[in-house]
């Protein structure tokens, strides 16, 4: 059994699910619309470089793992994880330890548009 602290969740984060379709304003801007899924505590840990060189990537991308209680609410890759003003596309969600306690969502810092 995996031991998890739950005092460890102590970061807060959105899951975020971004609008498919494109909306347009008044003014013919593209607004994008968002709903939020969960709003939760979670663990927050960065993919350390070894981890990194294993997976074939760039060090430079920004990789975080999430850590959170499990839930019967779908995650799915088509969602975002918004930590700190940012948000992270996730790569995949998977059960954490036998019990289905919690839920990891492995991310990657998403390209912020300017």
């Amino acid at each position: 059994m995996m031991y998890v602290d739950p005092g460890d969740l102590n970061k807060k984060i959105l899951i975020v699910q971004l609008s498919d379709g494109e909306t347009y304003d008044d003014e013919g801007h593209l607004v994008e619309s968002e709903h939020i899924v969960r709003n939760c505590w979670a663990k927050v840990t960065n993919t350390s470089g070894t981890e990194l060189v294993k997976a074939g990537t760039e060090l430079a991308q920004a990789k975080k793992r999430f850590l959170i209680r499990y839930t019967d609410t779908e995650i799915t890759a088509a969602m975002v994880v918004r930590y700190k003003g940012l948000d992270h596309n996730i790569l995949y969600v998977n059960p954490y330890g036998d019990n289905k306690e919690y839920l990891e969502i492995w991310t990657d810092l998403k390209e912020q548009v300017v």
